[in-house]
């Protein structure tokens, strides 16, 4: 250190010790580098305040020229310029800037730039786009606006973007002077000026006198700008008025920094202008908290994401919370809690910055706002955080023109106050979250009102019925937040509680929302009391089940699904009011017995904000933990949903999830590329794992209690094997060229099965870390090109250890093991992915998660699916089962949680159904049903409730078909095996027994006159029987092919159909063969076939794509329909015969003119998902058609009338009553439906 500077020091050394105040000097002295930490510590350690100000000049006096510099540079900074005069050294013909030899410091020094923050974090591409705006000036004077809301950053930001000397040599050789204006004005702003041109006049060599008002001030800036400091760059520092810009208007070379980006619009010369975000990264947050607490940014605690999402990233907010934490190391959690409370007046200042607290730094924007625009300002509180503003919705509200709202709002926007886009249609506004928080505590008292008066503009747009509002863009999203905020609870529940606001609101926002607002405001809604909380219970029970639907292409008739449930609930009874209430000749369908039909899933659950990718069981059972793309881990009670446990647990999305086989332990694993194991009891950090370079898509643990392993698979083509006490992987398993999707441990722990992206499923040795084998489950898919069959979503090994099902596309391939060898392919929809399976626990079915929202159970043995359970609303990412195996879950991307009950004893009394069943009348008031369920139990239930009235005693397996007599007193069963039973439907009891088909019975009949039974088979032949004695009377073969049905033209002539391609009328007197009908293409399976008597007239329907209509009578040529472009699988006759209606196999239906020789056929204006298995016409005018649900249709127009939605799908048969009211029939899942029409 010079002699002269050392001098400087001691000679003032009384006032230091009189007035310097250390702390944030030696903040500053830190961040320059001047200080070092243990030289920082042995300052802060002294115990008064003049012992650290003499420690603190020692060190100084320790050092070179260049400490002292930065010393007086801190004392500015901070406010000390009588301090900082002191160490002014002048020495003949130099200055103290002669030290750095004029580097960029010392010109920014010199020039009086701020330093960087104690705490100081780059943001590169932002100080880069300003430079890059600077160095437009490089070659004639101008204006840089740099602008953004409160606490973005914009004074460091500018200063950072100068700290670049090649920007400075080549732009800006005449140095910088930085001056900060600030809400000056008048005589304030005279003594900035007079103490610029002083700055600037050193030597006092101008010309002009001291400047005595702004207008001589300017001038000596102008002159002092253009003779001495040619080329300079001259910084305003946060200004207010575009008068501050009109008295430096001087035609130099000007950057400024503010909240409004209008303020230099009329200034001289070309301006540039730069928005700062408000927002910085997270990792950038995360580096000022770490600043401040010297600690690295993985070690923060779990409250620094919190904290950052609280303040939306603001630099300003963290910074000062960073501050704090430096002397209060603990209170993570206070600052967090006064952030979520938005108390900001505890957020104060604790550095150089203009305001005391962070509210302040906010809320002077809105108070220097004229009356009018204040008053317009605070309706923006009004609206929910984070919420896009319509200019429309403000034109209503303020009772202004679109256009005059939108420059009320630019006022707003060049401010930096609020923020807007144009999204092609509209302008939308937003406020940042803190300037909202702000914003609404100022108004706080007024908040209701402010709410009450946004309702009553609606209310008059919609005559105050909120369910006939027009769709804005906005209401139907928010309504029900400002009913809670307004405090009108009854009007929300009112609201909330109507099938009306359902039918409304569900057209414009979908039932997700729906659902989203039932949960959240549940308090509210429930809060009335018993009453309240049992009808939002039936809304709910209504909704879930139902949104499949809900969200359909088609909207469906709310009051009909409203029909279907249980009588005792609110929901239902609206339905019912409604339907009696319309009477416009609608047609509606009454499901009769639904009380006997159980709920598909057991509990539905919203735990999660973002979309659910993973979830498991506890090994008890008792708990749930759940993953998602809200970051968080949450665990939570399976029977009632309520919290143990919400951690947010990584910084992306969190990707699967894993409980140790104790139950004491949660694994994560994350796209951030980290693996992490957590306490179950109180959330606590156990270990984390970095080994991984990519997304880590799945983790698992093993079965040992004592000694668990964690396998974990990546995105980067590895896997990894963890144990709980290493943070390094103890063995990394390399193979798989393709991101590993999901790995499962064999039940014995000894291998571990892997399948990934490249098609492979590989096993593991865990001993020894070797690949074992290698299956290229490519090789056992052949329906699909070789492009498509490669990536392997998910495997899971059964818990009995003899096979693994590994999924791709929409295929199960199943191994066994421990061979590995090939067992058996099955098939789900093309239409949909598999994107995860899981086994029960006594290895018996598989659960699959589909991409088309469904959730399916098969049995891998028999290649039967047990559930195709519809629900969910989006994709499904994981299915597991419950260790007890009663239940299962499921998780999706719509957010919610569900828990299917899969107890078969509380099913429903009888079981699942299958498909065969027959139906009939003994009276116009009498119904029975004769059906099978899936343990071959022959039964008979009332046509009323569906409850079984007798079980038949056959012992029998593989019940095909079924069929009652007329009078409902016998019932017959055909057999997989051939046999067929006549049983007594009173007793139950095994009348007869019937042996003579080869193959399956296909269907069998009781005449009416006579006591025969005729029956047909897979063997090729019919059947008449006489069932008392069990004689066969007489057989007729049709062909070798199956036969695989028979329509009655009378009792003494019959038509059988085959898959040959020909229909066969046979004389039931004799068995002798009638006819032969062959349709066009021999070979094309005939699929159906209806007998018109009145007209003689006999249509059937082909795998050919064509229906014929043929003559009983005499031989001629049919009739032939074309025009369906696929499989033909169903027709039925008018009762009058005029008309035939015809269902493919692609949805579609036609109605056909009979006596059109042009074969006109009327196409219905809608169709169905997939097959159409049967029709009926239930009058002249309406007819239904059975497929993936029950349609009703006008004939005359084709339009749709109806839709009843089965919880199943893939209705095979249809019985229709005498009177055409009732309708009975099956669905995929076995439940039973008794229907009746109103119509």
């Amino acid at each position: 250190m010079d002699e002269v500077v050392r001098s400087s020091v001691l000679q003032n050394k009384q006032s230091f010790l009189r007035d310097l105040n250390p702390s944030y000097i030696i903040d500053h002295l830190v961040t320059d580098g001047i200080l070092n930490a243990q030289e920082e510590e042995d300052i802060c350690s002294q115990k008064t305040r003049n012992e650290k100000v003499k420690k603190l000049l020692d060190v100084l006096l320790g050092k070179d020229n260049h400490a002292v510099i930065r010393f007086r540079r801190a004392l500015e900074m901070e406010g000390s310029d009588h301090l900082a005069e002191l160490l002014k050294i002048r020495s003949p013909g130099s200055s103290s800037d002669d030290c750095e030899g004029r580097s960029v410091d010392a010109v920014l020094w010199e020039g009086g730039v701020p330093p960087r923050p104690v705490v100081f974090v780059s943001r590169h591409e932002a100080e880069k786009g300003l430079r890059s705006q600077l160095r437009r000036l490089q070659n004639k004077p101008g204006w840089v606006v740099l602008h953004g809301m409160a606490g973005c950053g914009k004074s460091v930001l500018a200063a950072e973007a100068i700290r670049d000397g090649p920007l400075l040599g080549d732009c800006f050789p005449g140095g910088v002077c930085w001056l900060h204006v600030g809400d000056t004005h008048g005589p304030g702003l005279l003594m900035k000026l007079q103490s610029l041109c002083s700055r600037l006049d050193k030597a006092g060599s101008s010309v002009f006198p001291p400047p005595q008002n702004t207008l001589e001030a300017k001038d000596k800036l102008r002159h002092l700008l253009l003779k001495m400091y040619p080329r300079s760059l001259l910084v305003l520092d946060d200004v207010w008025s575009t008068h501050v810009i009109e008295v430096f208007d001087v035609q130099g070379r000007i950057m400024v920094t503010t909240r409004d980006s209008r303020v230099a619009d009329y200034a001289h010369g070309n301006i540039y202008k730069t928005e700062v975000e408000n927002e910085m990264k997270e990792h950038q947050c995360l580096q000022i908290l770490s600043g401040w607490i010297h600690l690295p940014t993985c070690e923060l605690p779990v409250e620094a994401q919190l904290i950052i999402k609280e303040t939306k990233g603001s630099p300003l907010a963290v910074s000062l919370i960073g501050a704090q934490l430096k002397d209060f190391p603990n209170r993570w959690q206070y600052y967090l809690k006064q952030l979520q409370q938005r108390k900001f007046q505890r957020i104060k200042r604790r550095s150089s910055y203009g305001y005391e607290a962070l509210d302040e730094a906010i809320a002077i924007s809105v108070r220097r706002l004229s009356d009018d625009d204040r008053k317009y300002y605070k309706y923006l509180a009004v609206f929910k955080k984070e919420t896009d503003i319509l200019s429309s919705v403000l034109s209503m509200l303020w009772d202004e023109d679109i256009e005059d709202v939108e420059d009320i709002m630019h006022v707003f926007v060049t401010k930096s106050m609020v923020r807007h886009h144009y999204d092609g249609q509209h302008i939308m506004y937003r406020l940042h979250d803190l300037q909202h928080a702000v914003l609404y505590d100022m108004h706080r008292k007024e908040m209701p009102a402010l709410h009450e008066e946004l309702l009553c503009k609606y209310r008059q747009r919609c005559a105050d019925d909120f369910t006939q509002l027009p769709n804005d863009g906005y209401i139907y999203h928010y309504l029900c937040y400002h009913l809670v905020q307004a405090g009108q609870l009854e009007n929300l529940r009112r609201l909330m509680f109507s099938l009306d606001w359902i039918n409304s609101k569900l057209r414009m926002v979908g039932v997700q929302h729906f659902v989203g607002e039932l949960l959240q405001f549940k308090n509210d809604l429930c809060s009335s009391g018993e009453s309240a909380a049992d009808t939002w219970q039936d809304f709910i029970d209504f909704l879930s089940p139902n949104g499949h639907l809900l969200v359909a292409r088609e909207m469906p008739d709310v009051w009909q699904l409203a029909l279907s449930e249980p009588v005792s609930s609110e929901v239902y009874a609206q339905g019912l009011r409604k339907v009696q209430e319309q009477g416009d000749g609608r047609v509606y369908v009454k499901w009769l017995n639904k009380a006997s039909a159980p709920k598909l899933f057991w509990k539905t659950f919203r735990v999660h904000t973002g979309a659910v990718y993973g979830a498991c069981f506890s090994p008890s059972g008792e708990l749930v933990a759940s993953c998602g793309g809200d970051r968080y881990l949450k665990v939570w009670k399976a029977e009632t949903g309520e919290e143990h446990l919400s951690v947010k647990v990584h910084l992306d999305l969190v990707l699967s999830c894993s409980f140790s086989a104790d139950g004491k332990q949660i694994a994560t694993c994350s796209a951030d590329g980290t693996v992490k194991v957590w306490n179950s009891e109180d959330g606590g950090l156990t270990i984390e794992y970095e080994g991984h370079d990519e997304d880590v898509l799945h983790c698992r643990f093993s079965h040992d209690v004592r000694k668990p392993i964690l396998a974990s698979c990546s995105k980067g083509w590895d896997i990894k094997l963890w144990d709980l006490q290493s943070k390094q992987a103890r063995t990394t398993l390399l193979g798989h060229v393709g991101a590993v999707r999901s790995s499962c441990f064999s039940p014995d722990d000894k291998n571990l099965a892997s399948c990934s992206l490249d098609g492979t499923l590989k096993i593991w040795n865990i001993a020894s870390g070797n690949e074992e084998e290698s299956v290229d489950v490519s090789d056992f898919i052949k329906e699909v090109p070789s492009v498509l069959k490669t990536d392997l979503k998910g495997c899971a090994w059964s818990p009995d250890g003899n096979r693994i099902a590994v999924v791709a596309l929409n295929f199960i391939v199943v191994l066994l093991a421990p061979t590995y060898t090939f067992e058996k392919l099955l098939k789900t929809s093309p239409e949909s992915s598999i994107l995860s399976v899981d086994f029960s626990c006594d290895s018996r079915l598989c659960a699959l998660g589909l991409s088309s929202s469904n959730v399916q159970i098969w049995d891998i043995g028999n290649e039967e699916l047990k559930l195709d359970g519809k629900g969910h609303l989006a994709w499904v990412h994981c299915v597991t089962f419950a260790p007890n195996g009663t239940h299962l879950l499921s998780a999706s991307d719509d957010q919610i949680i569900r828990l299917w009950n899969l107890d078969s004893e509380n099913v429903s009394g009888h079981g699942h159904l299958k498909k065969c069943i027959d139906v009939a009348f003994p009276s116009e008031d009498a119904m029975l049903i004769a059906a099978a369920n899936e343990d071959d139990g022959l039964l008979v239930l009332s046509g009323e409730t569906g409850d079984r009235l007798c079980r038949a005693a056959s012992r029998k397996h593989n019940v095909v078909c079924c069929c009652l007599n007329s009078e409902g007193v016998l019932i017959a069963a055909g057999y997989e095996d051939g046999d067929i039973t006549v049983c007594d439907v009173h007793t139950g009891d095994v009348l007869r027994e019937l042996h003579g088909h080869q193959k399956c019975v296909r269907k069998c009949y009781f005449f009416r006159e006579h006591p025969f039974l005729l029956s047909c088979s897979d063997d090729g032949s019919l059947r008449v029987w006489e069932w008392k004695t069990g004689d066969c009377l007489m057989v007729m073969n049709h062909s070798d092919e199956e036969v695989r049905g028979f329509s009655l033209v009378d009792e003494e002539v019959i038509l059988s159909i085959s898959w040959d391609g020909s229909i066969k009328m046979w004389n039931l007197f004799d068995g002798s063969l009638i006819r032969t009908f062959q349709h066009q293409e021999s070979g094309s399976s005939i699929l159906s076939c209806d007998v018109c008597p009145g007209r003689k007239l006999f249509a059937s329907t082909s795998a050919d794509k064509t229906a014929m209509v043929w003559s009983l009578r005499q031989q001629q040529t049919p009739l032939i329909f074309r025009g369906h472009a696929d499989c033909v699988r169903s027709c039925r006759f008018s009762p009058d015969g005029c008309l035939l209606a015809t269902g493919a196999d692609d949805g579609t239906i036609k109605i056909w003119h009979m006596d059109d020789n042009r074969s006109r056929s009327l196409d219905v204006k809608g169709r169905h998902d997939g097959w159409i298995n049967d029709l009926h016409f239930l009058s002249p005018k309406l007819l239904v058609s059975a497929g993936d649900s029950l349609k009703f249709w006008d004939v005359s127009t084709g339009d749709l009338l109806q839709t009843f939605h089965t919880r199943g799908n893939d209705l095979v048969s249809l019985h229709v009553s005498l009177q055409r009211q009732m309708l009975v029939t099956v669905d995929s899942l076995g439940l039973l439906y008794i229907l009746q029409v109103m119509h």
